[in-house]
């Protein structure tokens, strides 16, 4: 009987065991299979699309990815009314550096021999992917066809991952499909308008790079009234600097604050100065500005464009080879540093904006390494045109003005 019951109990035990066992391997296997992909792009008329995958996980794992795979559009097995965009490869995101700044994404080939575009993954997380909330996404470039009118709808695309599990030691691998969209809408009037005009004088010029010259030419060229009345406003500021330092040691004390801003206003108001006359251009203009980075910056007849060193204008620096990467954003710092310093009025105080005169330039150039090509041009044809309009706008309306010496303060402290 003892030994029957011994028996017994180490079935049971044995049970038990295997039991947690497979649960535990049960548990292992699925937490991996918790991917959730989002598949989502969204672009206008004639315009380059990124196809963004995002893969998540409701729990930290890791796996060890294999292929993602576009496998149909609209329920066909081939790509319909877009195709890929040979400027530019599948992107595959970096991690922020210091959870703060994301560093340009690194670019992976396509694979070859496939109807419908695949990535082959191997080569980019050789080490496996640990996935947790924080997603890892993944670039389609694709762009539409010109052969053909695109409707402009929602297109369904399926995507599909395959990949193994790391604590799964026999290669089995798993495959997860998911279902998003390519959303085409319609551009707003202004981004058409200005797509029209370079159209219009890519037929005159026969020449993508020339059409965005005399477009950024025709634009300043435009705007040189509403230039003129910021900079003739900033002027008139400038010319009143004696007076108002007069005012400020009239009224010294905080009590007076009130007083002091009577009388300056008096002061602008007897002289015909409006304080508001100098931000009126810039709000005027700012619609512009973003419409032409709708326009230029994602614009697909760009894609059979090239410019110098560049194959195509639609291209990103960051997808030029190492030794052609920094040329543009360098020339766009460069640029926007000769339109801040030319905007400089004679007699202005400059301390207050010096950080503004070398951080601006810095960051747009930093901007312009992940801007087209197309757009980078723009900004730095105008800000180089702006420097020489600024310079003679500002000749002009200082001509014969003495330039007031700087207000030094005087230090409170005891000798």
């Amino acid at each position: 009987m003892i030994q029957k019951s011994s028996r017994k109990s180490t079935y049971r035990l044995l049970l038990v065991v295997t039991l947690l066992l497979g649960v535990l391997t049960l548990s292992g296997c699925s937490t991996t299979q918790n991917q959730t992909l989002t598949v989502a792009g969204a672009a206008g008329p004639k315009e380059n699309i990124g196809l963004t995958i995002r893969i998540t996980n409701t729990e930290v794992v890791k796996m060890m990815p294999e292929r993602l795979e576009i496998l149909a559009v609209d329920g066909a097995q081939d790509l319909g009314a877009f195709s890929l965009w040979a400027g530019r490869p599948v992107d595959i995101a970096r991690s922020p550096v210091f959870g703060i700044i994301t560093l340009s994404p690194r670019h992976v080939a396509l694979s070859s021999g496939t109807v419908l575009p695949s990535v082959d993954l191997k080569a980019s997380y050789p080490n496996g992917i640990v996935l947790s909330n924080t997603p890892q996404t993944i670039v389609f470039h694709l762009t539409q066809r010109t052969d053909r009118t695109v409707e402009l709808r929602p297109y369904k695309i399926k995507v599909r991952l395959t990949y193994t599990d790391e604590k799964d030691k026999t290669g089995q691998k798993i495959t997860v499909d998911a279902e998003g969209t390519i959303n085409l809408t319609n551009r707003t009037v202004l981004p058409l308008a200005i797509r029209w005009i370079i159209e219009q004088l890519y037929k005159l010029v026969h020449n993508y790079a020339l059409a965005i010259i005399l477009l950024t030419l025709g634009l300043k060229l435009l705007t040189e009234p509403l230039t003129r009345m910021q900079f003739k406003s900033t002027v008139d500021m400038q010319k009143l600097q004696p007076q108002i330092a007069k005012l400020k040691a009239k009224y010294p004390s905080k009590d007076d604050a009130q007083q002091l801003n009577q009388e300056t206003m008096k002061l602008y108001k007897d002289n015909n100065v409006s304080l508001f006359s100098g931000c009126l251009p810039l709000l005027v203009q700012w619609p512009v500005f973003l419409a032409l980075f709708t326009a230029i910056n994602n614009y697909s007849p760009f894609n059979s464009a090239p410019f110098l060193w560049a194959p195509a204008l639609s291209m990103p620096s960051s997808s030029l080879p190492l030794a052609t990467q920094f040329i543009m954003p360098i020339i766009v710092a460069a640029s926007t540093y000769v339109q801040s310093i030319t905007s400089f009025i004679p007699g202005q105080d400059r301390s207050q904006t010096a950080m503004l005169t070398y951080f601006m330039p810095l960051l747009l150039g930093f901007w312009a390494y992940g801007f087209s090509i197309a757009l980078a041009l723009y900004w730095a044809l105008f800000s180089l045109f702006s420097a020489g309009q600024q310079y003679l706008v500002i000749r002009r309306l200082t001509k014969g003005m003495p330039v007031p010496e700087p207000v030094v303060k005087k230090s409170t402290k005891k000798k």
